[in-house]
């Protein structure tokens, strides 16, 4: 069997020649059935780190901020800007419900400005994941280089194996080692998704994050909050209404997408487990 008769593929830079070279140099016969251990050993740990990254980034507490939001906004109907008609108008007012809308309306944005700060934390959290998985996936195809190299150096070794009557003691350890490779090349588009995951995620929560200050400076200037005359300001409940839908609509295309992402992060998290297992 020749050098060439293992085939490197995917992913990973060809090993160094003269790396290949030196374990071809130092192979020990009685040490055949523990051949590349280290490199194995390594594979096996940096396959367990990735899955461990994908398990991490729980982002339960964004639906749950993004959930508070929607009911805080469900509750500022422009409606209530309207004076009650008949007997129970005689002490109603534009003036006073305008007042007391105001009022609601300061109440839920500060409401919203906690939800948007909190979610901007988590964005900032899913981008130091990413960092953290890029690391993970740089780990995961370096100890597929270094199986490469081992791998070719058993290739040579058992190219100059012609009896097949009686197998190389090598042969069952090169078939370990290339079912750990194996493992690995396939972990590494796992690492993207759960990055891919995340990134969708966490873009969702920047669009809501910017949406709310959209909304609470919209809702300031119908208000007549934002001018030096607010008593003579009469609300655009129009305006209110589709600037509060718009940020409903928002939010739901978030938790939508935060659905999707557990979704995939689940099942990265369990095709990895899948490869880990056998190894």
């Amino acid at each position: 069997m020749a050098d060439g008769g293992y085939r490197w593929q995917g992913h990973a830079p060809a090993p160094d020649a003269a790396r290949v070279e030196a374990i071809h140099a130092g192979w020990d016969e009685a040490a055949a059935p523990a051949f590349a251990e280290p490199a194995r050993a390594a594979a096996v740990e940096r396959i367990e780190a990735a899955l461990a990254a994908a398990r991490s980034g729980d982002l339960a507490g964004a639906e749950t901020q993004l959930a508070r939001a929607r009911s805080v906004l469900e509750g500022l109907n422009p409606a209530a800007l309207e004076p009650r008609r008949g007997l129970a108008g005689l002490f109603d007012s534009r003036g006073k419900r305008l007042k007391a809308f105001r009022q609601t309306f300061r109440e839920g944005s500060t409401a919203l400005s906690e939800a948007a700060a909190d979610l901007t934390g988590r964005v900032e959290d899913a981008a130091r994941r990413s960092g953290a998985l890029d690391a993970v996936w740089t780990g995961v195809r370096d100890a597929m280089v270094d199986l490469d190299a081992h791998l070719l150096a058993a290739a040579r070794r058992l190219s100059g194996h012609a009896d097949p009557e009686a197998p190389h003691p090598l042969e069952a350890r090169k078939a370990t080692l290339e079912a750990c490779r194996a493992a690995a090349l396939g972990a590494l588009p796992l690492i993207r998704g759960a990055q891919n995951a995340d990134a969708r995620a966490a873009e969702a929560l920047r669009a809501c994050g910017d949406g709310m200050a959209e909304w609470r400076q919209g809702w300031s200037d119908a208000l007549g909050l934002a001018g030096k005359r607010p008593k003579k300001v009469r609300p655009d409940r129009e305006r209110l209404l589709a600037l509060r839908d718009g940020m409903v609509a928002r939010i739901d295309r978030a938790l939508a997408e935060l659905t999707a992402s557990r979704g995939r992060r689940t099942q990265v998290e369990t095709r990895l487990a899948d490869l880990r297992a056998p190894l």
